[in-house]
């Protein structure tokens, strides 16, 4: 996550990957000053594609939390 950008110098995550799976996982510390809880995962054949994705939910969390 530290070379990520956006939400990734206020947030405490986890990532994995394993076949067919990635996810996130942690504390993201919200522009607002509220720290929110999130965890996603995805289980298909293409969640290696979905690492966009879950970057753009920690930083909707981020910024709208």
């Amino acid at each position: 996550m530290r070379k990520r950008v956006g939400a990734a110098g206020s947030a405490h995550i986890k990532t994995g990957l394993l076949a067919d799976t990635r996810a996130v996982a942690g504390y993201v510390l919200a522009a607002s000053g509220r720290r929110y809880a999130v965890v996603a995962f995805v289980n298909h054949p293409n969640a290696g594609a979905t690492q966009g994705a879950l970057d753009d939910l920690l930083n909707w969390v981020y910024v709208n939390g």
